[in-house]
């Protein structure tokens, strides 16, 4: 029986979209170009880090040496921004107080940067809520690479064997099958369930309620 849930953040635990459509609209508008992209747009561009979101935003609009500089526009925004709108998905919190009740261990692992990742987390859960959180940091591959996850089980000494993934993309389903880990996707956050049923992961649910039923 498992007793290590570990979970994605943006699309999974929270509802980030809008903050994040509105520091990259912020950024593209500093150099100049009217954004062209909507919500839906921007469900399909985060995922696999902040650059990414920023460079697909972009969409070859400025020069390619120019993107580390957009990336730090962005960056500064969104810290100023990121808990504006941002809110715990209905039944998530709930759902976790079971689990810590339970005694699961309770991962974050997620491709938002780390210092950005903590702060939402302690702000929306409380400090110290999660028993370990990996966010983006230099030195440690973002996902869909299984690093992430193998280094949060580690930390609380979990195996492969002990633990549940659930995300809401291809990336974070492709993270857990590299991690060794079992799979559940979730269609409440930004991804189609086409999407996540291409992946092949061991379980889609489309409510919260249903995290109780596995541990």
């Amino acid at each position: 029986m498992a007793d290590c849930a570990v979970f994605d953040l943006d699309g999974t635990l929270v509802n980030t979209i809008d903050d994040l459509a509105g520091s990259t609209d912020y950024t593209l508008e500093q150099y100049g170009i009217k954004s062209q992209w909507n919500l839906s747009d921007y469900k399909k561009f985060v995922g696999n880090g902040v650059a990414k979101l920023v460079e697909r935003a972009f969409d070859g609009r400025i020069d390619e040496a120019l993107l580390p500089e957009a990336l730090e526009v962005f960056k500064k925004r969104y810290a100023q921004t990121m808990c504006d709108h941002a809110y715990v998905y209905d039944g998530i919190k709930s759902v976790l107080d079971s689990l810590k009740e339970k005694g699961v261990t309770l991962c974050v692992c997620t491709n938002k940067p780390h210092e950005a990742a903590v702060k939402m987390l302690d702000k929306l859960f409380g400090e110290n809520y999660f028993d370990v959180i990996i966010g983006q940091k230099e030195g440690v591959p973002k996902k869909p690479e299984p690093h992430m996850v193998l280094i949060a089980l580690k930390k609380v000494g979990k195996s492969a064997e002990d633990a549940i993934y659930f995300g809401d993309s291809d990336v974070d389903m492709i993270t857990a099958r590299r991690a060794k880990i079992d799979s559940v996707g979730v269609t409440w956050g930004f991804r189609s369930f086409v999407e996540l049923f291409e992946q092949h992961p061991t379980l889609i649910i489309d409510e919260p309620k249903y995290i109780l039923k596995l541990f």
